[in-house]
C-alpha cells in the first residue's frame, strides 16, 4: 500500500506530490516549504479518522450473514474509498488548515491518493461470538482474552492484512451491561469501520520539529506559563460567560509534540522491539545512553563515565537534538510513523554517516519515516547505500564485509522517495520526485550545484597564487 498526498497552490508550494508512508526524503533549500508541507502531513493523517463518512462505508460494507459484517478493501474498490476521503478534505480544507496552522493558509486543492498493488488486499470484519465457525486465525485471541468484550487482530501476510473486531453475541443477553455494550455497539457499524480503516492507514504518527535542543530545555517551562492563558473568557449570543481554550502560537503539530514530551513514559515491550536498533544508536550515534528518570526527566550517561547521569540541559546539542527520536520509539504512545525535520541538526557529518544507517534500520524494522535535510553528507551516505543494496541483489551479501556494514545497513529501495523543492523566480516553489538510477541511485542537484560553485571558486583562487 502507498498513500500520496497532492497539493497546489498550498501556501508557496505551486505543486507537489508525495508519498507519505515510506522512507520520503525531502530536500531543497531554506524556506521552499518543507516544513509546512511536513506538518500538513501529520495534520491530514490525524484527522482521517473523520475523513471517512458513513456513506463511503456503505458502500464498501457487506453483510454477510446475521451478526457478521465484512468488505475487502481491493484495487476494484479502492476507488471508493479515495472518492470519500477527498470529497471531505475538498469540503473541509478551510477548516482543516485553521486547525493545524492556527490560520487559514490558502490552498487550491488537498488530494490523497490510496494506491494498492495488483495482489494486495485488507480485510475488514466484525465477527459476532455468538457464531459457530469462528476462523481459525482467531482462535489465539480467544484463548488469550475469551472474556473481552471485542478484541483485534491486524495480520500482515505477503500484502494481505486483516482487521477484526470480535464482540459478544446473544448467548450473553442474560448479562445486562452486554448487552447494552451489544446494541450500542452494532448501531454503529459504519463508525466502527471507519476506525479500522483509519487504524490501518494512520497507526500512529509524531512530528518530530527543528529546533530539538531548544524545545527539550524549554517545553516544561513552555506548560507551566500557559496555565493563565489556555483558556479565555468570553460571553456567547445568551449573555452567559463561556471559557474556551486560547489559540495556541504554535502549530498543531509542534504542539502536540510539545506534549507528546511532557507525558513520555518509557515501554519496556518497545524496548525489547528495537533492542538491536537502539543499541546500535547508542553505539555508534550519540555513544551512551538516555534515561527516563522519574516524573519524566531525562538524563544522558556516556560511554566514557556510566557512572555519571548529565542532565539534559547539561547534554549537548547533538545529544538533545536526536533524543526525541528514541523518546518516540520506546514511548508508550505506538508511532508507525516519525516525521522528523532537519534530521543533521547540530551532528557531526560522521555522525551522519551511522544516522543513515540507523534510519535504514528503523526503516526495515518496520518504522515509516518522513525526513527533511540540508545534508549533502546524510544525502551522500544514502545514496551509497542504495547503490549497495542494488549491487548485493545482484552480487550476493558477501561484499558487504569489504564496507564493514551488515544487512540490516542495507535500504529497501521499493521503499525509498526521494523529492527535491525548487524555489522559483515568481516566489512560489515546486517539488518534484528524484527517479534513482540502478546504477549511480539519485542525482541531488542542488547539492552538486554548490560543490561545483566552490570548486570553481578555489580554481580562481589558486590562479592569484601564480
Amino acid at each position: 500500500m502507498q498513500i500520496w498526498l497532492e497539493v497546489e497552490n498550498f501556501a508557496k508550494i505551486e505543486h507537489a506530490r508525495i508519498c507519505i508512508n515510506s522512507y520520503t526524503v525531502l530536500v531543497g533549500p531554506n524556506n521552499s516549504g518543507k516544513t509546512f508541507l511536513m506538518q500538513l502531513v501529520q495534520g491530514i493523517y490525524e484527522k482521517l479518522t473523520s475523513l471517512i463518512d458513513e456513506e463511503t462505508v456503505n458502500q464498501l460494507l457487506k453483510e454477510e450473514q446475521e451478526g457478521h459484517f465484512k468488505f475487502n478493501l481491493t484495487t476494484s474498490n479502492i476507488d471508493i474509498l479515495n472518492k470519500g476521503i477527498n470529497a471531505n478534505l475538498q469540503k473541509r480544507k478551510v477548516e482543516i488548515m485553521k486547525e493545524i496552522f492556527g490560520k487559514e493558509i490558502p490552498t487550491e486543492k488537498i488530494y490523497m491518493q490510496i494506491v494498492l498493488e495488483e495482489n494486495e488486499i485488507y480485510t475488514f470484519e466484525i465477527l459476532s461470538l455468538a457464531q459457530e465457525n469462528i476462523p481459525s486465525y482467531m482462535e489465539a485471541i480467544l484463548q488469550k482474552a475469551p472474556f473481552n468484550v471485542f478484541s483485534k487482530i491486524i495480520q500482515k501476510d505477503t500484502g494481505k492484512g486483516r482487521i477484526s473486531i470480535l464482540y459478544r453475541g446473544k448467548q450473553y443477553e442474560k448479562i445486562d451491561d452486554i448487552i447494552t455494550m451489544n446494541l450500542s455497539f452494532l448501531q454503529h457499524i459504519p463508525e466502527t469501520f471507519t476506525s479500522m480503516i483509519a487504524h490501518l492507514i494512520e497507526c500512529g504518527s509524531l512530528f518530530l520539529p527543528a529546533s530539538r535542543t531548544g524545545i527539550m530545555l524549554l517545553y516544561r517551562d513552555f506548560f507551566a506559563n500557559r496555565t493563565d492563558r489556555d483558556m479565555v473568557l468570553s460571553f456567547s449570543k445568551e449573555g452567559k460567560v463561556e471559557q474556551t481554550e486560547k489559540q495556541s502560537d504554535l502549530t498543531k503539530p509542534v504542539y502536540e509534540f510539545l506534549r507528546f514530551l511532557l507525558m513520555y513514559s518509557e515501554d519496556e515491550d518497545k524496548k525489547e522491539h528495537y533492542k538491536e536498533e537502539l543499541q546500535f544508536f547508542e553505539g555508534h550515534v550519540i555513544e551512551g545512553h538516555i534515561n527516563a528518570e522519574k516524573h519524566g526527566i531525562l538524563s544522558y550517561t556516556s560511554k566514557a563515565q556510566k557512572d555519571s547521569r548529565i542532565p539534559m540541559y547539561l547534554a549537548s546539542s547533538m545529544i538533545n537534538e536526536v533524543a526525541p527520536i528514541i523518546l518516540a520509539i520506546t514511548s508508550k504512545n505506538y508511532f508507525k510513523r516519525l516525521i522528523i525535520d532537519e534530521v543533521e541538526a547540530s551532528l557531526h557529518p560522521q555522525k551522519q554517516l551511522e544516522l543513515v544507517r540507523f534510519f535504514n534500520r528503523l526503516n526495515n524494522k518496520g518504522m515509516q519515516l518522513m525526513i527533511s535535510t540540508h545534508s549533502d553528507t546524510f544525502v551522500s551516505k544514502l545514496n551509497n547505500l542504495y547503490i549497495l543494496s542494488e549491487r548485493v541483489k545482484a552480487n550476493g551479501e558477501d561484499i558487504l564485509k569489504k564496507f564493514n556494514l551488515e544487512k540490516a545497513d542495507l535500504t529497501d529501495t521499493t521503499n525509498l522517495f526521494v523529492f527535491e523543492f525548487r524555489n522559483l523566480e515568481n516566489g512560489k516553489s515546486v517539488v518534484n520526485e528524484i527517479k534513482p538510477d540502478k546504477k549511480m541511485g539519485y542525482q541531488f542537484d542542488l547539492f552538486t550545484e554548490s560543490a561545483m560553485q566552490l570548486y570553481d571558486e578555489a580554481v580562481k583562487i589558486g590562479e592569484y597564487s601564480k
